[in-house]
């Protein structure tokens, strides 16, 4: 598809059984990522998601698939990605390279005919190759085609993190006051990293992990339950053990001399991007200094890798410390109805509030 066939005529099929093949296919794919595998799609069927796969044709040749979750909510909804699954990104997933100007056309013809086969009243998408990067933070950020061409969107930002450099390059690029010093004083005070590579080991690292994320929002004073549920937790690293997850604890001494896992984290990866799942420490470690350590062991992990674009999963002002780059991620949506652009925004809050009731609940 060159850039004169922007406007050509593409053909959507819906793929009601996927088989091994395709999923082989699409782990080629120019754009694919850790959210188009088989692994994530495993994790997310778990976690009760309806998946959609569409082929995308041109020229009676397959190109590039859709993929997604629908559910019904008084209306027909597919999102992609689907919310409380950890999934940032997702839409197309093209065999070979083509335009931004391409991609968004072949999203305007895939509505219409999810639309016209009665597959859908609201759909939403955030795709990863439809973004917008600066060195600096833009509050005014606009995404110039997306305006041009109509349609609705609503801005997401998060820093992403190019790991296709050297390791000499990547550490560089660290702030040298609040990252580099600290990693040094780090391993200065004896400080370790553990990557978990036993599949009996997950359950256990799972519970540290989940009292780290407790401990953090203990001192933030946040209401409800962790972002990410220990039962979610569990069964996404299961599902992607051993070659998709990274499940990192950095190991010190308490002062009774016993190793303790101050910190840990979870990073998903596939062959051409990653994702900062969750991360959380113990506050009384933090002079350690074991946060630094384990983000840059999991960056030199996943350089190692091949895993090209880390997701740093949101704008938390930590992140600038290991040099990312100002990304806006945008959230498109189409509807039948305007009333339902709104619809992603009451998802979320939806969700937010189940989230703090279970967690009241809990606590109860």
């Amino acid at each position: 598809m060159s850039e004169g066939s922007r406007k050509a005529t593409y053909q959507f099929e819906l793929i009601e059984h996927v088989n091994p093949t395709i999923w082989e296919t699409i782990k080629s794919a120019e754009d694919n990522s850790i959210f188009f595998s088989q692994e994530w799609d495993d994790y997310q069927t778990k976690k009760g998601k309806k998946r959609i796969l569409v082929s995308v044709s041109y020229e009676c040749t397959i190109v590039g698939y859709f993929l997604g979750s629908k559910f019904w909510a008084g209306i027909k909804v597919i999102m992609s990605p689907p919310m409380g699954t950890g999934t940032y990104t997702q839409g197309l997933c093209m065999l070979n390279p083509i335009t931004e100007a391409e991609r968004i056309e072949i999203y305007k013809q895939l509505v219409a005919w999810l639309f016209k086969n009665k597959k859908a009243d609201y759909i939403q998408i955030r795709d990863l190759q439809i973004r917008e990067e600066s060195k600096e933070w833009r509050p005014e950020w606009r995404h110039t085609l997306l305006d041009k061409k109509g349609i609705h969107y609503t801005p997401r930002y998060t820093f992403l993190l190019d790991v296709k450099k050297t390791e000499e390059e990547l550490w560089d690029q660290l702030h040298y006051k609040s990252c580099k010093y600290c990693i040094n004083k780090a391993r200065k005070n004896g400080l370790t990293t553990k990557i978990i590579d036993k599949e009996e080991d997950i359950d256990s690292f799972v519970d540290q992990h989940y009292k780290h994320l407790q401990d953090m929002l203990r001192r933030k004073k946040t209401s409800g339950l962790p972002s990410q549920r220990r039962d979610n937790l569990m069964v996404l690293c299961h599902a992607l053990f051993p070659h998709h997850i990274l499940m990192l604890q950095v190991i010190g001494k308490d002062t009774d001399g016993n190793d303790v896992a101050m910190s840990s984290c979870i990073f998903a990866y596939g062959n051409a991007g990653s994702s900062f799942f969750t991360s959380a420490s113990y506050q009384k470690y933090m002079r350690y200094c074991p946060n630094e350590l384990m983000v840059w062991e999991a960056i030199c992990f996943l350089h190692s890798r091949g895993a090209g674009i880390i997701d740093l999963g949101g704008m938390a002002d930590y992140k600038k410390k290991f040099g990312p780059t100002y990304t806006i991620i945008p959230m498109m949506t189409f509807s039948k109805f305007n009333i339902l652009h709104g619809a992603y925004t009451t998802f979320k809050k939806s969700y937010s509030y189940l989230l703090s009731l279970l967690g009241h609940f809990k606590r109860a």
